[in-house]
């Protein structure tokens, strides 16, 4: 069921996000809704993106097939 949601922010932010919206074939509302999901999920992101959002931050001097090994490794862990 859906419910009404009023937000107060800031004008500038609301002109940037409507663009990133129209520019997604989105709407503000499914971005909002989107965020409190992922913000509120329990453990295990139901987007795989999300989980590994940021985590390569620190790799970057990894070459793509270290990066690969280390999947692989991780993935056939017992």
């Amino acid at each position: 069921m859906d419910a009404k949601l009023t937000l107060k922010l800031n004008a500038d932010a609301i002109s940037r996000a409507k663009r990133y919206a129209a520019k997604h074939g989105t709407s503000l509302s499914a971005i909002v809704e989107h965020y409190f999901e992922s913000l509120t999920a329990k453990k295990g992101s139901k987007y795989l993106s999300e989980e590994l959002a940021g985590c390569l931050k620190s790799m970057k001097q990894l070459s793509d097939e270290e990066i690969k090994l280390m999947y692989t490794k991780d993935k056939h862990r017992a």
